[in-house]
């Protein structure tokens, strides 16, 4: 019996929400969940509009860094709100609307740029993984680190699209592909932070997979 107790404990422990979140306005807090984060932001809500606000965009932003997209829905009975007054309420449906349409099984928007168009490269290959990224980005240095041999051993075709001008100190190997994105681009895909990954059927271009890292990436080798 106490076997069985110490499992459970350790499973409700495990299921618990991550605490990653610093605390808006109190930077030496410990840090909170997003479910705490919600808690917070309705906190404020009753106390000061200008503070509504700013958590709202603060955390926002945090979330957005740590590339947890499914974490943005959370946020919205706050930028629904007529009375939030949070900057990015606008950016922050947009994504929503975004991250809700393009789903698995939807028909990945065209990429056109140049001389290279998405469904004429993947048109004879099973499975190509779209990888948005900055190379300032610091979760994409994280990333490419074990992606870049990861789509060597596994023979995945990866298609990566720089979302900004920035020099690319990254050396890529010879079988993927190098693009520069344009506004059009990241809007359709909804990009709003990096890295962002699409796992996308060559032949229907549809989308198989929409993995948040190489762990979720690795989930989905059965699709390659």
């Amino acid at each position: 019996m106490k076997y069985i107790l110490l499992f459970l404990s350790f499973s409700v422990f495990a299921q618990q929400p991550i605490d990653v979140f610093p605390v808006y306005s109190q930077p030496q807090s410990r840090h909170i969940s997003i479910d705490r984060v919600i808690l917070h932001i309705r906190e404020l809500k009753t106390q000061s509009s200008i503070k509504y606000g700013e958590a709202v965009d603060f955390y926002y932003r945090k979330i957005v860094s740590l590339g947890k997209n499914n974490w943005i829905e959370k946020l919205e009975e706050f930028s629904l709100d007529p009375a939030c007054t949070a900057k990015l309420k606008d950016k922050i449906n947009a994504q929503i609307e975004r991250i809700r349409t393009l789903q698995i099984g939807e028909k990945a928007p065209e990429i056109q740029v140049q001389d290279f168009r998405l469904s004429q490269y993947i048109s004879d290959k099973p499975i190509v993984l779209l990888l948005f990224y900055s190379p300032s980005c610091f979760h994409c240095t994280e990333l490419l680190v074990d992606l870049i041999p990861y789509s060597e051993k596994v023979k995945l075709p990866v298609i990566a699209i720089q979302v900004d001008e920035e020099m690319n100190p990254w050396t890529f190997s010879v079988h993927w592909k190098t693009i520069k994105s344009n506004k059009k681009v990241l809007k359709e895909y909804g990009v709003f932070s990096t890295p962002s990954l699409f796992l996308i059927q060559g032949n229907t271009m549809r989308i198989s997979a929409i993995p948040e890292n190489l762990s979720e990436i690795e989930k989905s080798e059965h699709l390659f």
